[in-house]
């Protein structure tokens, strides 16, 4: 707590008292000077972060069947009882359809019971309102072919509805395709309480085959919209190895009936050129999910995924509203995701691999993001899932014969190929509440996880988390709260500095002391923080206390006691740091300007207490009913201090209609211009340094028994303009007029 006189972010102007007209003149020229630079640097920093997205326009299906002859199924023998088995009648009207030139496909109300149907180029298959698709529970309903499975190139079965090697094709209707998939959960669960036993927990997903519901596979031009899908047996929506394909309005819910495994929503694999949006997705693993093959076969193949718009979406339950991996093999470069929303989602941001994965996962851009009661706000992983990651052979199979997908499992990857790589992330316009954790994320001694970005950042969680093994991160305009106070954790990395360790928890102000102005409002807290609602948003004041290297906020007082008479509020205050001691202070609303004027005092306090006290964070707009006076960094973003000893100006709102609010502050005070990000505790917002887009100011200056200190908030007018030897007797005079009325 040395001397910090040399603070040039702070604007120094010469004594205002006279207000002469060379003052206010030269004020002004400096004051929009600064405005100019500040905007100007603004937009340098935002337009930086702003990534080459010329290639959005050009995802999705670029043509869809104009056909409009149309074959409605029961004509060829389909009947809706949901009884019988109308596979090759529904085949038949789409193979008759697609040798005609194309057109729709479609039913009459009912439920049709039906295995694997594989639809044809200028096919678009419609399932009506009152019509429901129903998934036989009969794996032989859906015959073995060549396709590739959670990375792995394998025999699987058919998915329910099929796309294969076409273009031109529509999947589209307000009705219901019901997988009907509980009876191959059980029978997951089933093999993999076996598989566990013997070692090979690595394989069960890959021999317990189950039937996707809707695969897009090696073709273009493809349209998925307005469907209801129900209760995936395995993954909902799979599109792989394919370009310019649209899901555009479909619901998933694979909850009904139970939870099922591996239910993916919509996998993008190993495709290019793909849109996502309008879609709302209730599933039991990852929602929307982005996948390039796994280790040594995905490295063989090395396909990527690029070039993804997923947008307006919804996750509710699921294990990522958005995930990239663990499948990363191909790489995953080129994604923009944007509006999305996840509620009660396990994971909000996940990115995942293994260390035999390879593959890199870059320019991955995620903005405008609403989450509420999520787990964990953003995780990235090298090392995920290690029992179903990494195969081991038991050693009772090493003489056995072994499926060929066992023996694609089973080979190895050389360490450098194998290794994954995550860079050039950016997350931005994120609003978090409820939820536990803000980050998780784990490189490795080989791979740090270079380049993310996150900025507007707005969240509520009760921890913020870890960060192991990265370099090069930035931050900017980061404002979270987090329930137990603790910094983040940062370990083995190289140029990651997070702005905030912490924010304090937002503060609730249920006292009012009324302005002058009829919609002016100085709003106090339980405990001495006030916030300056004039109406717009124009500061902030709150108070601690420092002992050596030890401080704490008084809002975390063991004792507060409020009261309020009038236009004034009283506080008593004590703690164990004050060794039975006691801190009072009086707040007294000005009768002629919109403002304050506070009295803090003490008695039988430790010799060596200092006060602390900030101010900043005069947003310049009115908040909304949800708003909170608290100090938020974002509110101090173009705050912009003029300090002439230990009174000041602030200047804040927008450059041609700039506001004023004025402050005179104990004389003893040392101020500092100070980063409002590091609100953990007094001490550390005093010395957090004026490197930051957050400024306030923040000071301490000694506190003694018998001693009163005065502080002064206020809106300078023609009966209102003080200094500090004016205000011993502003506030008897104010004090007066409340016992009077009384």
């Amino acid at each position: 707590m040395g001397s910090h006189k040399e603070n040039t972010a702070v604007l120094k102007v010469p004594p205002m008292g006279a207000r002469g007209l060379i003052n206010i003149i030269m004020i002004n020229s400096i004051r929009f000077f600064i405005l100019i630079i500040c905007l100007y640097v603004t937009c340098m920093t935002y337009a930086s972060r702003i990534p080459e997205l010329n290639w959005v326009g050009k995802t999705g299906a670029r043509n869809l069947p104009k056909n409009n002859r149309s074959y409605n199924v029961t004509d060829y023998g389909a009947v809706g009882d949901g009884i019988a088995m109308n596979t090759k009648a529904i085949q038949k009207a789409i193979d008759e359809c697609a040798g005609n030139g194309g057109g729709t496909v479609t039913f009459s109300p009912g439920k049709y019971l039906t295995g694997s149907v594989y639809l044809k180029e200028g096919v678009h298959f419609i399932i009506p309102k009152r019509t429901t698709l129903l998934g036989s529970t009969d794996l032989k309903d859906y015959p073995e072919m060549d396709t590739r499975v959670a990375g792995i190139e394998m025999q699987w079965p058919s998915a329910l509805i099929n796309i294969l090697g076409q273009k031109n094709v529509m999947v589209s209707g307000e009705g219901v395709v019901h997988a009907q998939g509980k009876v191959f959960w059980a029978s997951y669960w089933a093999m993999r309480k076996d598989y566990e036993a013997k070692g090979l927990r690595w394989i069960v997903d890959y021999d317990c085959k189950r039937p996707r519901t809707l695969l897009v596979s090696e073709s273009s031009d493809v349209t998925v919209k307005g469907l209801t899908f129900r209760q995936a047996g395995f993954w909902t929506i799979q599109i792989l190895y394919s370009s310019y394909c649209t899901v555009d309005g479909v619901i998933i819910q694979n909850n009904v009936g139970g939870h099922g495994p591996s239910t993916d929503g919509v996998d993008i694999d190993s495709s290019s050129y793909i849109l996502v949006e309008n879609c709302d997705i209730d599933c039991n693993d990852d929602n929307f999910c982005l996948k390039s093959g796994r280790d040594a076969d995905g490295l063989r193949v090395n396909r990527p995924t690029e070039y993804i718009v997923i947008r307006n979406c919804i996750s509710r339950a699921g294990g990522g509203l958005l995930t990239c991996g663990s499948e990363t093999s191909g790489g995953i470069r080129h994604v923009l995701a944007e509006g999305l929303k996840a509620k009660g989602t396990t994971v909000g941001i996940r990115l995942k691999s293994a260390m035999n994965r390879g593959g890199t996962t870059e320019h991955i851009y995620i903005r405008n993001v609403e989450m509420d009661n999520v787990r964990t706000v953003f995780e990235a992983t090298m090392n995920w899932n290690p029992s179903y990651s990494y195969s081991t052979l038991p050693k009772e199979y090493t003489d056995k014969e072994i499926p060929e997908h066992w023996v694609k499992m089973l080979e190895e990857v050389e360490p450098d190929k194998g290794m994954p790589y995550f860079k050039d992330i950016y997350l931005s316009g994120f609003k978090v509440r409820n939820s536990k954790t803000f980050m998780s994320v784990e490189g490795s001694e080989t791979s740090l996880m270079k380049n993310f970005n996150f900025s507007d950042i707005d969240a509520n969680v009760d921890r913020i988390g870890d960060v192991r093994y990265a370099r090069d991160w930035k931050f900017d305009n980061i404002n979270i709260k987090a329930k137990n106070r603790e910094p983040v954790i940062i370990k083995n990395s190289e140029n990651v500095h997070f702005p905030s360790g912490v924010v304090a928890i937002e503060t609730d102000f249920p006292y009012t002391l009324n302005g002058v102005n009829k919609e002016a409002k100085i709003k106090g807290a339980a405990h001495p923080e006030f916030s300056f609602l004039l109406p717009e948003m124009a500061g902030n004041l709150k108070f601690g206390i420092v002992q050596g290297q030890s401080s704490i906020w008084l809002g975390d007082f063991k004792v507060k006691n409020v009261k309020q008479s009038g236009r004034q509020l009283t506080y008593r205050l004590s703690d164990p740091v004050l060794k039975g001691g006691e801190i009072t202070v009086n707040a007294v609303a000005l009768i002629s300007s919109d403002g304050v004027i506070i009295e803090v005092s003490a008695v039988k306090i430790p010799d060596d207490i200092s006060l602390f006290w900030s101010y900043g964070g005069a947003y310049g707009e009115v908040l909304e009913k949800t708003g909170n006076g608290s100090l938020r960094p974002v509110y101090c973003k173009y705050n912009v201090f003029s300090v002439e000893c230990t009174a000041f100006t602030l200047y804040y709102g927008q450059s041609m209609k700039l506001k004023t609010i004025n402050a005179v502050m104990p004389v003893s005070s040392e101020i500092r211009l100070s980063d409002a990000y590091m609100q953990q505790s007094p001490l550390s917002f005093f010395e957090s340094g004026k490197k930051t887009d957050a400024p306030a100011l923040a000071a301490v200056l000694p506190l003694k028994s018998g001693q009163k200190e005065y502080f002064c908030i206020y809106r300078q007018n023609e009966k209102a303009d003080y200094n500090h030897y004016m205000l011993p007797a502003l506030f008897r005079k104010e004090t007066a007029g409340i016992i009077k009325s009384e």
